[in-house]
C-alpha cells in the first residue's frame, strides 16, 4: 500500500496541479463567502439586539473569565459560579484565546462562523480522495448549503458547532492514515462538550474498522482509535455523572443532568432511559415515529441527496446524538433550526460520500460512461441540497432568510456603552447584556444590586425598557424608582435606555429618555384643538418567530386635560374575539409617560410587547372618557377619535385602524380596507374556495339573500376555519344569523350573532360576516364528518326564517353549507411546537 499524502493536497502532473489549484481556489471563495455572509448576519443580529444573556451573553463571560485565568466561571443571579453546573466544554480553553486577539463578543460569532466554514477543508479533501474534485466541491456547496449548519451559526454562540470541522478532521485523517492528527482531532472532539465525547468514541471505533477493512500489518490505527474510545467513554461518564453532578446539584437540586429530563417518556435515570430504548421497542418507534420527526429525519437525509442512505456505516456512529435529538421531549432538538443539530451534519455528509463512492463503484460495472456518472451525480446531489436551502436556508435566497433590521434606537446603544468602565460590575437588561458581558460581574436586570460574596454588588445598570427585559414592564418600572429612591442616581438616558450609578446625584430621568413615547411641540398636534386623536398604526413582524409588535400614533391636541381620556386598542379576530388590550400587558410607553403625563402638542407612541397573534387579526381604536373602555359611553365617537378610519363598529365608538394576516412565508401583510367592505372578500383572501348561495324567506314574504364563500380545503382539528358570509340586502331588524359546526347530529362548534368583520359591523345595509372556527381536537378527529349549517333567527322568540330551495319552495330553516371530512392536522413548524399560541398562525 502507498503511503498516503501528509497534506490534504498531493503533487501531481502539472496539467492536474492546475486544476487541483483551481478546485482549492474555489473552495477557499466559498469559504470565505460562507464566512462573510454568516458571520455579518451573527453580528447583524446582535446589533439588533435580537441577542441575550441566554445564551450569548452566559457563553461569552464564561469564555472571556477563562481567557482571564479563570475557567468557565460566570454569575448566576446574584453570586459566583461556574458553566459547569450543566455542561463541561474544555474546548473554551483554546476558544478564550481569541479574545486575546479580539476583545469583543463578536469575535466568538466570527469564530463560529469561520469554524463550521473550515469544516468544508477536511469534507472536501476526504470527497476527493473518493470520488475526484468536482464531486469534491459539490459536496463542499451542498455541506455549506446546509440550513441546520446555518441555523447553529445563528442562534447565538454554543460550543457544539465548534465540533463539526473537528469530526470532519478526523474522517479524513482515518482515510489518509493521518493517525497522530486523527488523535488530536477526536480528542478535540472528546473536549467539545460532555456528549461529544460520545461522537469522539464513535470516530475511534471508524478507526478501528477501517484499519481492519485495509488489512493493515500496521496495528497504530487500531491501537489509537482503541485509545480515543477508552478515553472518550471515560470522560463522558466523569463528565456527565460525576462533575456536572457535582456542580449543579444545589443550583438544579438533582444529583444528575437536568436535561436527561427531556426524555422522561422512556424512563427517570440514565439507565432506565438506555435500556428502554433496547427494551421497548415500540415505546421508542411511537415517540421516533411522530410525524415531525420523520420530517427532521428526511431533511437530514434529503440536505445530502439521500445518498447518506448508502453510508449508514457512518450513520451508526452518531446514534448517540442523533437518538438524542430524534427522541426528546424538546421540540428545537429534533427540528434542525437550533444548534443540537449542527454535529449530526458531518457524519450525513461523510456518510454521502461513501455512499456515493458505493455507487459509482456499482455503475462502472455497467455501460455508463465515467464522465456521465459523475455529471449525474453532482447534479442530484446540488439538486437537492439547493431545494432543501431554498425551502429552509438561512442566508439570502434562502426560505428562511431573516436579516435583522437595526433602527437608530439600536444604533445609540453605543453612546451608552461608552460611558461605563471596562471592569466595573454591571447589571443590565437580557439583550443588552451580551454587550457589556466581557466582565467578571455582570448581572442581568435586577440582579446584582446586591450579591453574595465573593461576587461583587454591580455599581452601573443599563437598562432598555423598550426591549427585551424578561420583566413585565411595571415591574421594571417600579424597581428603577425604588433604585432611585436609594443610592443610584440618572447618568445618561434617551429613547427608553437608562443609564445608572451608585452615587450618581442626578435622581430626575431626563426629557430625552421619553423619546421613544413622545415627540414634544409636533406641528400636526399643535394644530388641532380635539383632546386625542388616533393618527397611524404600524405591525413591526419577526417572521421566523411570528412576532409582532403593533405601534399607534396619536396626537394631543389643545382641548387635552391630562386624565380625562386615554387611548385605547384592541385587537380582535374577524369574529370579534378580543386577543389584547393596552390593559393586558401593558406597554412600556404607557407605563413610564402615562396619560396624566402628556401635554397639547405631544405625538404619542405606544408600542406593545412582542405578541403572538392569529392568522387574521385586526386593530380597533378608540378613545376612552370612562373607567370601563368596553362601554360604547365611556368611548368617543369614532368620527372625532380616528376620523381618517372609514370602518366603524355599530355604536359609533371603535375604529378599524387596520386589520392584518400572517402570509405563507409568515410575513405581515395589511388587508386593505377595500377588501374587508367588498362583496368578494372570501374569494380575494381564499381564491381557491367555492361560492354558494341561498334566499331565506322573512314573515312578511321578502327575501334575503345570502352568498358564503368557503374554502376547498378540508378543515383540521386544533387549526382555524375561515369562512365568509354576504348578506347583499342586510339582516332584518330583529335577526341575526346563526352558524353551527356538527358532527354526528350534535352542535360542536355554535356561533349566534351580529355580522361582524374584526368589529361589529351596522346590520341593516349590505354587509360581511366573517367567521372562524376554531375546530377542538377532543370533539372530533380526523377522517370524521363534520357539517356548517347556517340560518337567521330572532333572539327573542327564538323563531327562524324559511330557506327557499332552488324550486321556489321552503327547505326548511336552516341551510347546509357544506360537508367536510377532516383531515389530519398539519405538522407543527418550529414556533409552534415550542409555543402553542403560535400554531393559530401557522401557514396551511
Amino acid at each position: 500500500m502507498t503511503r498516503a499524502s501528509s497534506s490534504f493536497s498531493s503533487p501531481a502532473h502539472p496539467q492536474k496541479s492546475a486544476r487541483s489549484y483551481g478546485y482549492w481556489l474555489a473552495l477557499a471563495a466559498m469559504i470565505l463567502l460562507y464566512t462573510i455572509i454568516f458571520a455579518g448576519l451573527a453580528f447583524n443580529q446582535h446589533a439588533a439586539l435580537r441577542t441575550h444573556k441566554s445564551d450569548l451573553g452566559q457563553m461569552d463571560v464564561a469564555i472571556w473569565n477563562t481567557s482571564h485565568g479563570r475557567f468557565v466561571e460566570e454569575i448566576k443571579q446574584d453570586f459566583l459560579s461556574t458553566r459547569m453546573t450543566d455542561h463541561v466544554e474544555p474546548i473554551f480553553i483554546p476558544v478564550s484565546a481569541v479574545f486575546w486577539l479580539w476583545n469583543d463578543v463578536r469575535a466568538i460569532l466570527l469564530l463560529q462562523a469561520l469554524a463550521v466554514a473550515l469544516g468544508a477543508i477536511p469534507l472536501f479533501a476526504l470527497a476527493r480522495r473518493k470520488l475526484g474534485g468536482p464531486l469534491a466541491l459539490g459536496f463542499a456547496a451542498a455541506y455549506l448549503l446546509n440550513p441546520s449548519l446555518q441555523s447553529a451559526v445563528l442562534t447565538e454562540f454554543h460550543a457544539i458547532p465548534l465540533a463539526v470541522p473537528l469530526i470532519l478532521w478526523a474522517f479524513w485523517a482515518v482515510s489518509a492514515r493521518r493517525w497522530r492528527q486523527f488523535l488530536i482531532a477526536a480528542l478535540l472532539v472528546a473536549a467539545v462538550k460532555e456528549e461529544a465525547a460520545l461522537l469522539a468514541a464513535g470516530l475511534g471505533l471508524w478507526a478501528m474498522w477501517r484499519t481492519t477493512l485495509s488489512f493493515e500489518k500496521s496495528k497504530k490505527g487500531k491501537l489509537i482509535g482503541g485509545g480515543v474510545v477508552i478515553v472518550s467513554l471515560l470522560w463522558f461518564y466523569i463528565a456527565t455523572f460525576v462533575i456536572v453532578p457535582a456542580y449543579g446539584a444545589e443550583i438544579h437540586r438533582t444529583a444528575q443532568s437536568v436535561y436527561f429530563e427531556r426524555y422522561g417518556a422512556l424512563g427517570n435515570s440514565p439507565l432506565d432511559i438506555i435500556k428502554n430504548i433496547f427494551t421497548h421497542p415500540k415505546l421508542v418507534w411511537s415517540v421516533a415515529s411522530q410525524p415531525a420527526r420523520v420530517r427532521y429525519l428526511l431533511a437530514l437525509f434529503a440536505s445530502f441527496g439521500f445518498l447518506s442512505l448508502l453510508g449508514l456505516d457512518v450513520l451508526i456512529l452518531a446514534l448517540p446524538v442523533l437518538l438524542a435529538n430524534l427522541l426528546s421531549a424538546y421540540p428545537a432538538q429534533y427540528y434542525g433550526d437550533f444548534h443540537y443539530t449542527a454535529p449530526l451534519i458531518p457524519y450525513f455528509a461523510v456518510a454521502a460520500i461513501y455512499g456515493t463512492h458505493r455507487l459509482l463503484r456499482f455503475f462502472r460495472t455497467t455501460a455508463l460512461r465515467p464522465n456521465l456518472l459523475l455529471a449525474l451525480s453532482l447534479l442530484w446531489l446540488l439538486g437537492w441540497s439547493g431545494y432543501v436551502y431554498a425551502q429552509a436556508g438561512r442566508g439570502p435566497l434562502g426560505g428562511a432568510y431573516d436579516r435583522a433590521p437595526i433602527t437608530a434606537h439600536e444604533q445609540l446603544l453605543d453612546r451608552f456603552l461608552a460611558q461605563i468602565p471596562p471592569d466595573t460590575p454591571v447589571t443590565a437588561t437580557a439583550a443588552l447584556f451580551p454587550h457589556l458581558s466581557h466582565r467578571r460581574f455582570i448581572y442581568q436586570f435586577p440582579y446584582g444590586q446586591t450579591a453574595q460574596p465573593p461576587a461583587q454588588p454591580a455599581q452601573w445598570a443599563l437598562l432598555d425598557v423598550t426591549g427585551d427585559t424578561d420583566m413585565a414592564p411595571g415591574d421594571l418600572h417600579d424597581q428603577v424608582q425604588a433604585m432611585l429612591a436609594d443610592d443610584w442616581g440618572v447618568v445618561d438616558a434617551a429613547d427608553g435606555y437608562l443609564l445608572l450609578r451608585r452615587e450618581a446625584t442626578t435622581k430626575a430621568i431626563p426629557d430625552a429618555f421619553y423619546d421613544f413615547a413622545r415627540t414634544s411641540g409636533d406641528p400636526q398636534a399643535l394644530a388641532q384643538s380635539y383632546p386625542l386623536t388616533f393618527v397611524a398604526i404600524a405591525a413591526n413582524a419577526w417572521p421566523r418567530w411570528r412576532q409582532a409588535r403593533v405601534m399607534t400614533e396619536w396626537l394631543v391636541g389643545s382641548d387635552y386635560q391630562p386624565g380625562a381620556v386615554r387611548p385605547w386598542l384592541e385587537l380582535r379576530t374577524p369574529p370579534g374575539k378580543l386577543l389584547y388590550t393596552y390593559d393586558q400587558l401593558t406597554p412600556p410607553a404607557l407605563i413610564w409617560y402615562p396619560p396624566d403625563r402628556w401635554q397639547p402638542g405631544d405625538r404619542i407612541r405606544i408600542t406593545t410587547l412582542p405578541l403572538y397573534l392569529p392568522r387574521y387579526w385586526g386593530a380597533g381604536v378608540s378613545v376612552v372618557h370612562g373607567p370601563d373602555p368596553f362601554q360604547p359611553n365611556h368611548r368617543l365617537p369614532a368620527n372625532d377619535a380616528a376620523p381618517d378610519v372609514s370602518i366603524q363598529s355599530t355604536d359609533g365608538t371603535l375604529a378599524l385602524a387596520a386589520a392584518y394576516r400572517w402570509d405563507e412565508k409568515s410575513r405581515l401583510q395589511i388587508l386593505p380596507p377595500d377588501d374587508l367592505l367588498s362583496p368578494d372578500l372570501g374569494a380575494r383572501l381564499r381564491p381557491n374556495g367555492r361560492g354558494i348561495n341561498v334566499d331565506f324567506r322573512t314573515v312578511d314574504g321578502a327575501l334575503i339573500p345570502l352568498s358564503a364563500w368557503l374554502p376547498d380545503a378540508a378543515p383540521t382539528p386544533d387549526h382555524l376555519l375561515d369562512f365568509w358570509l354576504r348578506w347583499e340586502q342586510g339582516v332584518p331588524e330583529g335577526y341575526q344569523p346563526f352558524v353551527h359546526l356538527r358532527h354526528a347530529g350534535k352542535n360542536i362548534i355554535q356561533e349566534d350573532g351580529p355580522p361582524h368583520v374584526f368589529l361589529t359591523l351596522p346590520a341593516q345595509q349590505p354587509v360581511n360576516d366573517w367567521r372562524e372556527f376554531l375546530i377542538p381536537a377532543d370533539a372530533v378527529q380526523p377522517g370524521q364528518e363534520v357539517s356548517l349549517f347556517v340560518g337567521l333567527y330572532n333572539p327573542a322568540t327564538g323563531q327562524r326564517l324559511d330557506i327557499l330551495g332552488p324550486d321556489g319552495k321552503l327547505a326548511g330553516n336552516e341551510f347546509l353549507l357544506a360537508s367536510w371530512t377532516v383531515a389530519s392536522p398539519p405538522i407543527p413548524d418550529q414556533p409552534c411546537a415550542l409555543l402553542k399560541d403560535i400554531c393559530l398562525s401557522q401557514p396551511q
